[in-house]
């Protein structure tokens, strides 16, 4: 069998130079930041933009699709042990 195995990886975003009054008004405007300027998605296709992203050495989870299961029936998600869960 081959299978494709997704690897859900947290990433570590820097958004650089927020000026604010206090570090939870730092959040909102850094969030603001990439609501408005950029999506997420942008983020990740677009490495040239100034804010920093590294690997925060965690991972989640995984997915597993079986090659050929074009109807996706056989995928199945995993935490980060390895262990099976069961999504209804």
């Amino acid at each position: 069998m081959k299978y494709d195995v997704h690897v859900y990886a947290t990433v570590r975003v820097m958004v650089p130079g927020i000026e604010a009054e206090s570090q939870e008004e730092a959040i909102k405007t850094a969030q603001a930041q990439l609501d408005n300027d950029q999506t997420l998605y942008e983020l990740f296709d677009h490495p040239e933009n100034e804010v920093v992203t590294s690997y925060a050495e965690e991972i989640t989870g995984y997915l597993v699709d079986e090659t050929g299961d074009e109807s996706y029936e056989r995928t199945t998600f995993y935490d980060a042990k390895g262990v099976q869960q069961y999504v209804e």
